[in-house]
């Protein structure tokens, strides 16, 4: 895989997951009502629990990723980003209230006490991690400022178009986020299962 291909992937496969609803985005409009750049911090809080996970399964991956290791968590990625777009599907159209949050703060422990974000480190991230490897440092240094600029850019636009337009978030925008992040999680599930059962067919 090409370096400029595998960065569009880690674009792609990012965005399908920050632009799903879920907890950061639901404190992004909430927040953002208060304070326009409570997306920023917000992805700050994310990124500092991220990033030594994202360093830590590249260290493991260098270490003893074999190639029967790597189709596996290949499958798995794929499973869990179909499984996703399942989720997405099921809640499609619900608006999903946001709380209190306090920036930076919640971002760390939305991320850390979030089952689901560890279950896709461990399966999608670790198959694009595996991929960054091929590339050395030059390919984790890019996936890092890949993937961490996706959460700054969409929780930032979030939380700045909350302050400035409430009524922006209606149940069309809702809608037309699920139909975006149920595609991507389709793409890239098939995508991931189909590589993966592909190099099991030739081990």
């Amino acid at each position: 895989m090409e370096l400029f291909a595998f960065l569009a992937t880690v674009v792609l496969v990012s965005l399908s997951g920050v632009m799903a609803p879920g907890p950061l985005f639901a404190a992004a409009i909430s927040e953002g009502r208060k304070n326009v750049f409570s997306g920023i911090t917000l992805s700050a809080g994310h990124a500092a629990v991220e990033i030594p996970i994202i360093l830590a399964l590249f260290i493991f991956g260098v270490s003893i990723a074999t190639d029967g290791i790597k189709t596996v968590v290949g499958i798995l990625g794929g499973f869990v980003l179909l499984y996703l777009a399942y989720i997405e599907y099921r809640n499609f159209g619900k608006e999903i209230k946001g709380g209190k949050s306090r920036g930076f703060v919640t971002g760390v422990a939305m991320s850390s006490l979030n089952p689901y974000f560890i279950i896709w480190w461990l399966t999608v991230g670790f198959h694009l991690v595996n991929q960054a490897i091929i590339f050395g440092l030059l390919g984790l240094g890019l996936f890092i400022v890949a993937h961490e600029l996706c959460d700054f850019v969409w929780l930032g636009f979030v939380s700045a178009t909350s302050n400035r337009t409430a009524s922006l978030w209606g149940d069309k925008a809702y809608k037309t986020l699920s139909v975006i992040s149920i595609t991507i999680f389709l793409i890239f599930g098939f995508y991931f299962l189909s590589t993966g059962f592909e190099s099991l067919m030739k081990s």
